[in-house]
């Protein structure tokens, strides 16, 4: 044990700035071919191949969007070669009109090389920068740049020219001074509350369309030098204090330099499995990080003089914030472990951040509701002291719009109801002659008259507090699914529930599901949670009936004598997933993450961003349900697993 976590403290290097993979691209040449279609002029662009959808608009001069809002088929085809698409053209007097630069005050000083345009400035970039950099530096508006420079993403290049607009400039009579670029000064990042939070990252995740040419499996990326720094709490100057004798190893396992030490461990497991058996190379640098936020800052003295590709780490908010500080002004990706709030990926373009967000667990529910219970009374039952909260407003938000307003069943599944009821009323062969289902009267005479017939049901989701639990129980259908999901974070609440509930399952189909996490709750009945179909969300959830899971507790067990915990899966996933996303697309992989879904041991990670100008962040749920036959939890899949073949 001490071998290791000597070997832990060795930093050797120098700062080294590793180039990314560049790709020969194919020349997009503009078209002469030119069509009047009511009265607008379009180009008539032949696609070729090896174009991309990203190099046409940028010699077009026009945004992606706006060529798939013109060419719908390319959502439904993709861009394939010989497919002509249709790019509107400038108009003439636009593309002709002299460029007569702005009235300025003589003091306004522009950086060399730079021009003024109508209401623009033709800016020449000197060195390779984050745009968002540039922005502030000319103090523009984000929003007026990028409609001016549709092409441009995140980072400008040498030699590249962008448009900078001039505040007010929009002719030649403009009189004001234009910017002042030389005396602008950078304003710091103000802290967002979580009400600001709460409203940008509301929308829906964002995810183009058409992956990029580089996110794709390279040999020759498999046999790069890889650096990763790991930066993890363990605590070396508590090691001499640790009780090693036999009657107290059980406290000594608690303490907190032993807590994160399986992290650790697991991690190893992935580096040594894609050493040995993929041909890995790394120089991995662990370096002891904890909420000292002093460790952090000598974390990142060490790394100035250390070249790397990824930083994963620091687990603790404050120690986060430095590392990310000197990860974002040297455009590296750092990922975050442990924490869950939205407000450490706003504007942080190369964070990536791990554990989902409760948003994205309303819109997990839905996927969920739409695939599995697609006809089903939805109902969302929630803690009175919660229901005015922004995750409560979510999920009402969320399911309101993915219940069906009417929902149809045909006669024949109507006549099975009643053949079901007619059994459990112990009636032998006869049948019921009517059966009242959500307020009608249905006659099985009529029914068996018109087999193929169909019915229709009103159908609208409602959102109850517990004490309205008796409305829902009476309202329950016994002709299809009636999904409760049920959210609060005490055990007193989701026991009322279940006990409230349970006789009702009895003879209606319920489904529970149990919200924020219910699998803290320890307490809890299971053969209620069997009655009622229980469903749970989590972070983390490990099947160990799967033969991948078991070998690797088998292996952990024989490497280092101790029985692996969550943190130990975390950590094998972790190193599994980014090291191999390095030998898949080379050292900067930030870009492909969203395209590289892989079998993990404890969860999944399907990265997305909800604006260009954030992180990346993790929106998948663990959804897991009891099984009545083997009595325990297993997996609910709703996405197809991605092979990334």
């Amino acid at each position: 044990m001490s071998k290791k976590l000597i070997i832990i403290g060795v930093l050797l290097g120098l700062l080294l700035v590793v180039p990314a993979v560049v790709r020969a691209q194919v020349v997009v040449e503009k078209s002469t071919e030119i069509v009047t279609i009511s009265n607008k002029q379009y180009y008539m662009h032949h696609v070729k191949q090896g174009e991309t959808l990203y190099s046409i608009a940028r010699v077009y001069e026009i945004s992606q969007e706006e060529i798939l809002r013109l060419n719908p088929e390319i959502n439904d085809l993709g861009l394939q070669a010989d497919m002509v698409i249709g790019i509107p053209v400038v108009s003439q007097q636009q593309e002709e009109q002299p460029v007569v630069p702005p009235v300025v005050t003589p003091e306004v000083t522009l950086e060399d090389g730079d021009e003024y345009g109508d209401g623009y400035i033709i800016h020449t970039v000197k060195e390779s920068e984050r745009t968002r950099r540039l922005i502030r530096r000319y103090d523009v508006d984000s929003d007026e740049f990028h409609r001016l420079n549709p092409t441009v993403g995140s980072r400008v290049f040498v030699g590249q020219k962008v448009l900078i607009p001039c505040k007010g400039a929009t002719s030649q009579q403009h009189t004001e001074p234009v910017i002042e670029p030389d005396t602008v000064t950078i304003q710091p990042v103000v802290p967002v509350g979580d009400t600001v939070v709460e409203e940008i990252l509301t929308g829906p995740y964002v995810l183009p369309k058409e992956r990029p040419d580089w996110c794709y499996a390279s040999h020759e990326n498999k046999n790069r030098d890889y650096r990763v720094a790991l930066l993890v709490p363990l605590y070396l100057n508590d090691i001499d204090k640790l009780e090693t004798s036999k009657d107290k190893a059980e406290k000594t396992k608690n303490t907190r330099a032993m807590k994160f030490l399986q992290y650790y461990e697991g991690f190893m497991m992935a580096v040594d499995s894609l050493t040995k058996n993929y041909g890995l190379r790394l120089d991995l640098t662990v370096i002891d990080v904890h909420e000292n936020t002093a460790t952090a800052h000598d974390a990142v003295s060490q790394l100035e003089h250390r070249p790397v590709d990824i930083i994963i780490g620091p687990f603790f908010s404050k120690s986060f914030a430095v590392v990310q500080d000197y990860a974002s002004r040297n455009d590296i990706m750092i990922v975050n472990p442990l924490s869950e709030r939205e407000s450490i990926i706003l504007n942080a373009p190369n964070v990536v951040k791990l554990k989902s967000s409760p948003m994205a667990m309303a819109e997990e529910l839905s996927d969920l509701i739409k695939v599995r219970y697609p006809k089903a009374k939805v109902t969302l039952v929630s803690d009175g002291e919660l229901a005015d909260t922004a995750m409560v407003r979510d999920l009402e938000r969320v399911l309101d719009t993915t219940v069906k307003t009417d929902v149809m069943m045909s006669n024949a599944e109507m006549l099975e109801l009643i053949a079901q009821e007619s059994l459990r009323r112990k009636m032998g062969k006869r049948m019921l002659s009517t059966l009242e289902v959500e307020g009608q009267i249905f006659s099985t005479k009529a029914l068996s008259e018109h087999p193929d017939g169909e019915i229709y049901f009103e159908n609208h989701f409602q959102h109850l507090s517990y004490e309205e639990t008796e409305t829902f129980k009476k309202e329950l259908s016994s002709a299809r699914e009636n999904v409760l999901v049920a959210y609060g974070k005490d055990i007193v609440f989701s026991t009322k529930i279940l006990n409230s509930i349970n006789k009702s399952a009895q003879k209606f189909p319920i489904t529970l599901i149990g919200l924020p996490s219910w699998k803290k709750f320890d307490n809890l009945l299971v053969p209620n949670l069997l009655n009622m179909n229980a469903i749970y969300f989590d972070d983390h959830f490990v099947d160990y009936n799967d033969s991948v899971v078991l070998k690797f507790v088998d292996d952990f067990r024989l490497k280092y004598e101790s029985e692996p915990m969550d943190y130990a899966f975390e950590g094998f996933d972790v190193g599994w997933y980014f090291l191999s996303a390095l030998m898949e697309f080379g050292p900067r992989p930030m870009e492909c993450l969203p395209y590289y879904h892989i079998p993990l041991l404890h969860t999944r990670y399907y990265f997305n961003k909800r604006r260009y100008e954030d992180g990346l962040e993790n929106r998948y749920w663990n959804i897991y349900q009891y099984d009545s036959q083997s009595v325990e939890l297993k997996p609910i899949r709703i996405y197809e697993e991605d092979t990334n073949e």
